[in-house]
Parts: C-alpha cells; sequence; structure tokens
C-alpha cells in the first residue's frame, strides 16, 4: 500500500503548482486509483444536497450513463447510504454495502438497483472530501460483484487528507475568482503558480503561516517557501506591501470589493 499512497501524494502535490484555475484534478486521481481498487468506473461527485443539483466528473462511464446517474442522484440522494452519511457530516472512507448494515439490506436498497441498471456494476465505495447539510462531494470508486476490502478503505484513509486538501485549495481559488475573470490572468502573467496564489490569498485574509498551512493542508515551512516566491515575483519584501501590489497589479480585488 505505501507506495501507492507515495505515487498519489507525489502526484497531487505536483498538481497544486501546475492546476490553472480551480478545478480539482480528477483524472490524475483515476489513473492512479482505480487499477490499485480494481474498479471498473470512478467519478468525482459534488451534490447540492437541498435541491439535488449534481455535477459529475467520469470516467469508465458514457454519456448516456452519466445523464441517468446524475438524475437518480437527484431523486435518490437520500436513499444512497454512502451520500447520505457524508450529508449527516460523516467523511470515514466506507462501502456502499457495509454503510447499508451488510450484504443482505445493500441488495435490497434501490440505490443498489439503479447502479446495477444504469452503471452495470453495484458495489461503491466512497472517498469523501466534503460533506454536511449544504453540499456534499468527494471520489467513489464502482466495480461489480464482490464489496471493497479492509485494504481498500486503509488506502483510500491514507491518501483522503492530502486530496481534502486540494479540496480546501480548489475552493480558495474559486472564491477568489472574479466576476470578469481577470485575477487568474494577471496571477499567470506575473509567473505566481496556483498554489503561491493560495498563499496570497491567505495573506490577504491575515493569516499568519501557521494558519495558513492549516488551510491549506501544508508545513508552515511549505508556506514559507511559496511566500519568498511570491515576494521575489512581486518585486515585494513584506506581506502588507505584497497584497497592496497585487491589488495594484489586478490580481486581488481593491479596497471595498
Amino acid at each position: 500500500m505505501e507506495p501507492a499512497v507515495r505515487e498519489l501524494t507525489d502526484l497531487v502535490v505536483g498538481l497544486l503548482d501546475g492546476m490553472v484555475g480551480p478545478r480539482l484534478p480528477a483524472d490524475p486521481v483515476f489513473a492512479v486509483l482505480c487499477p490499485r481498487l480494481e474498479a471498473a468506473a470512478a467519478a468525482l461527485q459534488y451534490t447540492a444536497w437541498r435541491t439535488g443539483a449534481t455535477e459529475l466528473v467520469t470516467t469508465g462511464l458514457g454519456p448516456g450513463q452519466l445523464h441517468d446517474l446524475v438524475d437518480a442522484t437527484r431523486r435518490m440522494r437520500a436513499e444512497h447510504p454512502l451520500l447520505a452519511a457524508a450529508a449527516a457530516g460523516d467523511l470515514t472512507p466506507a462501502t456502499a454495502e457495509r454503510t447499508a448494515g451488510g450484504r443482505q439490506r445493500w441488495r435490497r436498497s434501490p440505490a443498489r438497483g439503479v447502479l446495477e441498471d444504469v452503471c452495470g456494476w453495484d458495489q461503491v465505495v466512497s472517498l469523501p472530501l466534503r460533506g454536511g447539510p449544504a453540499e456534499v462531494g468527494g471520489f467513489a470508486f464502482g466495480r461489480p460483484g464482490r464489496d471493497f476490502t479492509a485494504s481498500d478503505l486503509e488506502l483510500l484513509a491514507a491518501v483522503q487528507p492530502v486530496l481534502q486538501a486540494l479540496d480546501r485549495h480548489v475552493r480558495l481559488l474559486a472564491r477568489w475568482q472574479d466576476p470578469a475573470g481577470q485575477g487568474g490572468d494577471r496571477a499567470r502573467e506575473v509567473g505566481l503558480t496556483s498554489r503561491e496564489t493560495a498563499v496570497l490569498l491567505c495573506l490577504a485574509d491575515g493569516l499568519t503561516a501557521g494558519a495558513t498551512a492549516h488551510r491549506l493542508g501544508c508545513s508552515a515551512r511549505t508556506v514559507t517557501t511559496h511566500t519568498a516566491r511570491l515576494y521575489r515575483k512581486l518585486g515585494v519584501h513584506d506581506r502588507l506591501t505584497a497584497v497592496l501590489e497585487a491589488q495594484r497589479r489586478g490580481i486581488l480585488p481593491g479596497p471595498g470589493r
């Protein structure tokens, strides 16, 4: 298991610096985890719990299957044990069969019937990234026949903190994007990476290096390294001047925006 964890960790950490815009890089995660889990298909899913509006990025599913799965999620989200658990705040990686209460209960579940009809497989394991009554989101992996194993769950639990940190990073960048979408363009003109931009946003919020590290899921030393790089690229030497210079260049919104 450890080589797989190291492989995914190195992959995701590298993607943090190369990521363009507030998008979670799902495909590289699929490429690493699907073979390890022997999954026939996988999805990165975000569902607004109150409305059921769902956004899916998938592998191993066709356009028609994707449409049917989105519709089924909207109608039956409360009946899916993994989605219901995440909406209740439980973000532990788990299988649908075990969360439902065992094989027989899962076999009788309407959610299982939909998965088998639409996707052709009936076993699912989740890797939650966010949860609660507003929105649930995370990865899911499916395969037919046998349930996912304890070793599969250990692998997902080991990589979960890295992917949750990436998800927090993405949400931070999404809140930063201005309506005209110019902030990202101007950050790239200066040469700021996605990770350096995230650190700059934390500086603008007045966070310390320790608080920034906690928000972004990295070490304070890493934050210090990114801070030094963005100072150099902006031509400044301290936090306040960095924020003011970023506002002047249109990377950050000015006061009152």
